[in-house]
């Protein structure tokens, strides 16, 4: 496989470097549009400051020292604001233009390498909607219950082998109710703002602005049905303020979930198991899977997330670059092409250890 990988880098040499080169623009004009909408934000806060605590302002001319202003002299406030909505302006336009032209080169070179890799799969680049329902059932977002909250899937890809079929998706997905949270405080309203311009700078991609999960999320039917719910998260729970943190709570208080304490050392290091009883948790987390999820984890160093309810397997690994991506690693060195194969590999090896009899 390493062969026809080589090959495919060198037959998209030319797409991926042209993709790379709109990349490195698109962080330009990001910066621009949202670190120019930061500053703005920025100096409303300190004009409001200067003006409530009575204080002058050096932007706000004072005509009882100076009745007779210039027009520039009165209007001093419009040298900063005018040149930051030119820059904010450039930066918009820049980043649509770019990003269009990254993302058209980016879904040609997935299509190809998706084809040539994996020639049996079912691609679709369209973006959608994902019910909440099947968002609930796999039981890693807490909060999405909330009318506040949504999944969004920029691509799907789908395996059949043998009468099982594996999903993919490449997810974005936000939890809780900052809506309503924002609806009644302004302050709130204003710390959101500038925790957006602070994403619009910082994300890994422009679409993560809003989400609180991006990665791969797949779903399979298992083999046998079990009875109740196992649900495997990463064992970091206190320092997660958003999904992973609402979802603690919520296991805690549905279908009796509780944690269960296996024998895997190793394994526990990395994960925390919730159940609906001790017995299902170890009929569903053979040695094998334990081993491989531990594996897994000190490869990609990522959050990775299983479940199991009823007739349902679920599998999410948090991907803050994207799943059906060119990812963040430089196009042109090869590596982006093999992560993707690797993710699915990973991922399919998992449901083949999910025989369960």
């Amino acid at each position: 496989m390493s062969e026809q990988i080589n090959q495919l880098q060198q037959e998209l040499y030319a797409t991926l470097k042209k993709a790379e080169k709109n990349r490195k623009r698109i962080s330009i004009f990001r910066f621009l549009c949202y670190g120019g909408a930061l500053l703005y934000f920025v100096g409303i806060i300190v004009l409001q400051v200067f003006v409530f605590s009575g204080q002058s302002s050096p932007l706000i001319h004072d005509y009882e020292l100076n009745p007779n202003p210039t027009f520039f002299e009165a209007n001093k406030i419009l040298v900063l604001i005018i040149p930051l909505f030119v820059i904010i302006t450039l930066g918009s336009f820049g980043l649509s233009a770019f990003y269009k032209k990254f993302t058209e080169a980016e879904q040609n070179a997935i299509r190809r390498i998706i084809r040539t890799m994996f020639p049996d799969a079912k691609l679709a680049l369209l973006p959608s909607e994902v019910s909440k329902s099947q968002l609930l059932q796999s039981n890693f977002f807490g909060g999405m219950n909330s009318r506040y909250s949504d999944g969004y899937s920029y691509g799907t890809v789908i395996f059949e082998n043998g009468g099982r079929k594996i999903t993919f998706r490449d997810m974005a997905i936000k939890t809780g109710n900052q809506g309503n949270w924002l609806s009644q405080s302004s302050v709130g309203g204003m710390f959101f703002v500038f925790k957006m311009m602070f994403k619009g700078i910082f994300a890994a991609r422009v679409e993560n602005i809003v989400s609180n999960f991006r990665g791969m999320f797949a779903n399979a039917q298992l083999e046998k049905k079990i009875n109740g719910s196992v649900v495997v998260l990463p064992d970091h729970l206190e320092s997660k303020l958003d999904y992973l943190a609402k979802n603690i709570q919520a296991l805690k208080n549905v279908n009796g979930n509780k944690l269960v304490l296996l024998e895997d050392v190793e394994f526990e290091r990395y994960f925390a198991v919730y159940a609906s009883d001790e017995i299902t948790a170890r009929y569903v987390l053979t040695p094998a899977m334990m081993f491989r999820m531990t594996e897994l984890k000190k490869k990609y160093n990522r959050d990775i997330m299983l479940s199991f309810n009823g007739d349902s397997f679920y599998f999410a690994v948090a991907m803050p670059e994207g799943f059906l991506t060119l990812g963040n690693t430089s196009l042109t060195s090869g590596d982006a092409l093999k992560d993707l194969y690797d993710n699915f590999v990973a991922a399919q090896g998992l449901l083949n250890d999910l025989k369960l009899k």
